[in-house]
């Protein structure tokens, strides 16, 4: 069932039409009078009361019975031609036709009534029921009221939008339409129904005058955050009141409880991050505090008493003093990558093919001018594949991978790079022999600042780097403490593998 145009015929041609067959049950009835009599006559008849009364209303029935009788009475019962009835079979036979057809014509009215009435129950279950499922799929609530949105005006053959009002100014807002920018409410309107929760247009009670139906969303919860649903006055011969009504407080329903669980989820987003950032506050604050310490007490020892130390005391100061430099300067220079990361948008990441062994080659160039340089193995398992990505960007995430693995690395065998493709992802990683991470490890809060480390100074700043570094690229982080039966710790990025052009 829609209610896109009225199942009832024009009163004209319904009354053609009963015309007609009122004629043709006429001359059929001359036809087969002398081999069917008065009996067959009175059903032919019957069964035209019954088509009438399924098709119109319930007046034409009987006045299609009356008119039957009368004609059953004039063509077909002795003295013929003449109202006059003859005799008292004549007279039973007439009004037994005559009782029943009113019957019948009362009892399929009821019939279609109760047919009527479960198609349109059915009707409004099944929209609603489209309705759920529009918002059970679309995470996003205003694409959700968008294809309600369609839906309603696909069903009900009207304009259908969802307006709220504009805190500051007043003025309606259009979340949702089935035609953008087509349907208009004045915002006096939308405001006074959005006040005081009172559904606007024909049938309503209210201001029936209007082009449109206007019910607002909170109804029984009354909030100017919540909008209202405004649909087109047309067709309004088919469109009651109570589908237009339960049709709002659906949306209602669902809208208000999406925007329950994103006002939950920001909040709990919110605390998080905040607990998060102050964890990280009292991490830096207290690592940094600590090398500064130290150069501080190692600079002021030697000021103060470098006529009393001797030239090797002396070195091992100024050798602390440079250690702790050298760390407080990987330490800011951390921190500024993520700043930068946290700063920069999609826009100022540069994505192009590029190749494993060159991004290797730059991490490998930045060692050569340093005292001291790490001893680096290169694995190439996947010599043809290249990433499409930032390379400065992987660089950085690769430089930090190589610099944890260092200060993690206990054997005397070369740190591996590893370059090898894994499925559906081409990895890069470092293999070192160091202290691995625990079982509960979660390489989903390595960008979070989570507090586990792998040595006993700094806060972990690397992997957050490579956590943002890899949520530009759309992969991700992998963190294996073990690979095969050897004691050794995988780190590595995934990178989602594409076809290069």
């Amino acid at each position: 069932m829609t209610n896109r145009k009225s199942s009832k015929s024009p009163i004209l041609l319904e009354a053609m039409s009963i015309f007609l067959g009122m004629i043709a049950i006429t001359a059929l009835s001359h036809v087969v009078d002398e081999y069917l009599g008065l009996a067959g006559v009175s059903f032919l008849y019957l069964i035209l009361v019954i088509w009438v009364s399924y098709k119109s209303q319930l007046v034409a029935s009987i006045f299609v019975a009356i008119g039957s009788f009368l004609l059953i009475n004039f063509f077909y019962v002795e003295p013929r031609y003449t109202f006059v009835i003859g005799s008292i079979e004549s007279w039973s036979a007439l009004l037994g036709f005559l009782l029943v057809s009113i019957a019948i014509t009362s009892l399929v009215h009821q019939l279609r009534r109760q047919k009527d009435i479960a198609e349109k129950e059915t009707f409004k279950a099944n929209l609603l029921r489209s309705i759920i499922e529009i918002f059970s799929v679309e995470a996003d609530s205003v694409v959700s009221l968008k294809k309600s949105c369609l839906l309603l005006k696909s069903e009900l053959g009207c304009d259908v939008a969802i307006l709220k009002l504009d805190p500051t100014t007043k003025e309606s807002i259009e979340l949702a339409s089935s035609k953008s920018g087509e349907v208009k409410l004045d915002s006096w309107y939308l405001s006074h129904a959005i006040e005081y929760g009172a559904m606007l247009g024909p049938h309503t009670g209210t201001l029936e005058s209007l082009d449109y139906w206007c019910i607002p969303f909170g109804r029984y919860y009354k909030s100017h955050e919540l909008p209202a649903l405004v649909i087109e006055r047309a067709h309004e011969e088919n469109i009651e009141v109570s589908l237009i009504r339960a049709i709002a407080d659906q949306l209602s329903v669902h809208y208000q409880k999406r925007m329950a669980e994103i006002k939950a989820k920001d909040a709990g987003e919110l605390a998080h991050r905040e607990s998060i950032q102050n964890a990280f506050l009292s991490s830096i604050s207290h690592d940094m505090r600590t090398p500064l310490t130290t150069i501080i007490g190692a600079s002021s020892s030697l000021l103060k008493q470098s006529d009393q130390l001797g030239a090797a005391e002396s070195k091992k100061l100024l050798e602390l003093i440079h250690s702790e430099s050298v760390y407080l300067n990987d330490s800011t220079e951390n921190i500024l990558s993520l700043v930068k990361l946290g700063m920069s948008d999609s826009n100022q990441v540069r994505m192009d093919w590029q190749s494993p062994e060159e991004i290797i080659g730059a991490v490998i160039s930045r060692y050569n001018n340093r005292e001291v340089k790490p001893s680096l193995a290169l694995v190439m398992e996947a010599k043809d594949e290249l990433i499409y990505g930032d390379q400065a960007l992987i660089v950085l995430a690769l430089t930090n991978l190589i610099e944890n693995a260092v200060k993690a690395h206990l054997g005397r065998k070369p740190i591996q790079i590893l370059v090898d493709r894994v499925d559906d992802e081409i990895r890069i990683g470092v293999i070192d022999e160091g202290a691995g991470f625990p079982k509960d490890f979660d390489e989903g809060l390595a960008g979070q600042q989570q507090s586990y480390q792998r040595t006993k100074k700094g806060f972990g700043l690397g992997l957050s780097i490579v956590r943002a570094v890899m949520d530009r690229h759309k992969g991700r982080l992998i963190v294996e403490s073990s690979l095969g039966s050897d004691e050794k710790t995988y780190v590595g990025m995934a990178f989602p593998y594409k076809a290069s052009s």
